[in-house]
């Protein structure tokens, strides 16, 4: 890739430089005046940046240099190129603001250190993006497949920039406290999920300590995993342009941006799911009998990250049923191998399952079909449009109406690519459309959850991809030319949206409240606090004593990682390890997952417990007073985050606990379940 070389005078390259210089002097300025406390530093930095972006683009505009066409300045204020302007300077603040708080409430870097890295990062970025994207004389002369490749790195490189920055930033929600507490109980096997996530997470929480930056850094190298086999898979099956418009899909679309950045089983699912496709195209178009070798291993790695994965293997199966020319593998020993190395990758998980009565897939077999009907359907159609937004969701539409219209469209450009298109284009739908399918009947009658079709769309990215750079002729469908005209401002709404969340997730937004008890924002002093409580009275009675969150995994989850982080952080020796002093309110009735492995109740006994609720009345009820010999007081504790409450939870401390209750009793009311 060639990019066209920078053409500016002398005159003009100095006013950058001295425009850089001068808006970073402004910048810090502004900062350390604004921050006070640690509540101030989203305002501080937000407003100083504004300022001195405003100040940098009024002196490139209007500040007069030598040799430079008048009628250049006055498009500095054209509306296209204000809004250039604005959305470059949201986008540079937000992904400044990860840099910002990683240094300083990760690395600890001093407040003045960390505003001057991040002042001159924000200003050569911002510059740098203004040359190239808005300075009129540059950009109105530059080619078209330049502009495109300079939008092709800056996508790319802001995405992983941005993730990189707010990877250890924000907390970590519940579901992946609950991942890291699978971690610290390293098994083969789990209840609900197969032990990948689990193991991607020992490994380097191992490495970095119990951080959410090495919770979540698996994830970060996942997607590379995923972007590498969504790039392969549609350069070959389409070509170059179109196999870089599958790295901006993977890199901004909700789906993939979001298993790129927290860690769940969806994470690895992802990366071996395009893996299994590649390798699936490989093996039917190309009819290279050595990829069914990296369809067994992909499938049989993605079965021990979840389970789900076994839809692209039914979906394949039954192509290779339908498909005349694709029913010799039948009879060929290529794919009964891949079958095997499946089945022994799969090993530890059946082992696991033999030795706990076959509970996980009971779980996910028995216990999701005998589960309560529930019809949501809407609710599944709302996910896809979250999963993969709304200009997705069309493109999808427009590609399988007008699939003729859309193939012919790509043989007006470059396609360097053995077989045939039609058969790749039939294979790839049918690995796509079947899982929504299923998942789309399920929720019938079952409750549908976000993640569903996630990894399914993948193998339709070349053909998005495809609808994106083809050259259509002047009578196509409008509803393809829609969707390729749409894509574009699509992609800087997300990442605008992306920059935005993150930032109030990890410093805030003015005026922005916090949702109350929302995941676990704000839960670095509420760990410390709840765990300067249990040694202050271990040490005092000498009696070691169990956490015991009164919901569902959510409360214990999070006070588990976040008792362990302070311990690691402050140094202090304790006698005991959260992750096996916490549990869950299965004790009292409930539905604890694998915290009911972990804490049998019958090994509890005589136990004294810090209950720990966001209701207070699940500190209350008759199952709780009939399980216990006595009752303390109830506290409260309020959770803050960057200045502002994001929660209150109720605690007291009970005595004597005995796996059977006296009487019997309604199970307990709590509103976060």
């Amino acid at each position: 890739m060639k990019l066209a070389e920078p053409k500016l005078s002398p005159a003009s390259i100095n006013r950058l430089i001295i425009a850089g210089l001068v808006t970073v002097g402004i910048d810090s300025a502004i900062f350390h005046f604004l921050y006070r406390q640690p509540g101030a530093l989203a305002s501080a930095h937000m407003s100083s940046f504004l300022v001195a972006a405003i100040f940098g683009y009024l002196a490139v505009a209007l500040w007069p240099a030598a040799g430079e066409d008048k009628q250049c300045k006055l498009k500095h204020f054209d509306l296209g190129h204000l809004v250039t302007f604005a959305a470059i300077a949201l986008l540079v603040m937000f992904l400044r603001g990860g840099l910002l708080a990683s240094l300083m409430q990760i690395l600890a870097v001093p407040a003045a250190a960390a505003m001057a890295v991040c002042a001159i990062f924000s200003s050569l970025l911002f510059f740098g993006a203004y040359f190239y994207f808005i300075y009129p004389c540059r950009v109105d002369g530059l080619p078209s497949e330049t502009k495109k490749d300079y939008f092709f790195i800056a996508i790319l490189g802001y995405t992983v920039l941005l993730r990189l920055f707010y990877l250890g930033v924000p907390d970590l929600i519940f579901e992946e406290a609950y991942y890291w507490n699978y971690a610290q109980h390293l098994d083969i096997g789990y209840l609900d999920h197969p032990l990948a996530v689990a193991w991607i997470i020992k490994l380097f929480t191992s490495l970095m300590g119990n951080i959410e930056f090495a919770v979540r850094f698996g994830a970060f190298l996942c997607w590379f995993v995923t972007a590498y086999f969504s790039y392969r898979l549609a350069r070959e099956v389409v070509n170059e342009a179109c196999a870089k418009w599958a790295l901006i899909l993977v890199a901004v679309l909700p789906a993939y941006f979001s298993f790129s950045w927290f860690m769940t089983p969806d994470v690895p699912l992802a990366a071996l799911w395009v893996t299994a496709i590649y390798y699936m195209h490989q093996a039917i178009v190309r009819e290279d009998k050595r990829a069914w070798l990296g369809v067994g291993i992909a499938i049989g790695l993605g079965m021990i990250s979840k389970y789900t994965i076994a839809l692209i293997a039914a979906a394949l199966l039954l192509f290779v049923v339908a498909d005349k020319r694709s029913r010799k593998w039948l009879f060929r020993p290529e794919p009964y191998v891949a079958v095997a190395i499946t089945c022994i990758l799969f090993t530890p998980v059946i082992v696991w399952n033999v030795q706990h009565e076959w509970a996980s897939i009971l779980f996910q077999s028995q216990h999701r079909i005998s589960s309560g009907y529930s019809f949501s359907l809407p609710r599944f159609i709302n996910n896809v449009l979250i999963m993969i937004t709304p200009t997705g969701v069309l493109s999808v539409i427009a590609i399988i109406i007008f699939r003729k219209a859309l193939l012919s469209a790509a043989d007006t450009v470059n396609r360097d690519s053995q077989g045939s298109l039609e058969r790749s284009y039939l294979l790839l739908a049918w690995l796509a459309l079947f899982p929504v399918i299923v998942f789309a009947v399920l929720s019938l009658f079952r409750e549908s959850k976000l993640n569903w079709t996630g990894p399914s769309w993948l193998g339709l990215l070349p053909f998005i991809a495809l609808l994106i750079t083809s050259k259509l002729a002047s009578g196509a469908p409008k509803l393809l030319a829609w969707s390729q005209r749409a894509w574009p401002p699509t992609v800087v709404i997300l990442l605008l949206i992306y920059g935005a969340g993150f930032h109030y997730l990890g410093l805030g937004l003015p005026m922005a409240p916090y949702p109350k008890n929302s995941h676990l924002i704000g839960w670095q002093d509420f760990g410390r606090d709840i765990e300067v409580l249990v040694t202050q009275h271990e040490r005092e009675t000498g009696e070691q004593v169990l956490v015991v969150g009164m919901d569902k995994i959510k409360i214990a989850s999070g006070l588990a990682f976040y008792r362990a982080k302070y311990i690691g952080s402050s140094n202090e020796k304790v006698s005991h390890d959260p992750a096996f002093q916490t549990s869950t309110a299965h004790l009292f009735g409930r539905n604890g997952l694998m915290y009911e492995f972990w804490f049998p109740i019958e090994e509890q006994d005589n136990k004294t417990m810090l209950l720990v609720s966001s209701n207070i009345g699940a500190l209350t009820s008759n199952e709780v007073a009939s399980r216990v010999k006595s009752m303390g007081e109830i506290k409260e504790i309020k959770t803050w985050r960057n200045g502002k409450q994001t929660g209150r939870y109720y605690y007291r401390l009970v005595n004597g606990y005995k796996g059977k209750s006296e009487s019997s009793s309604l199970p307990v009311v709590d509103s976060e379940d």
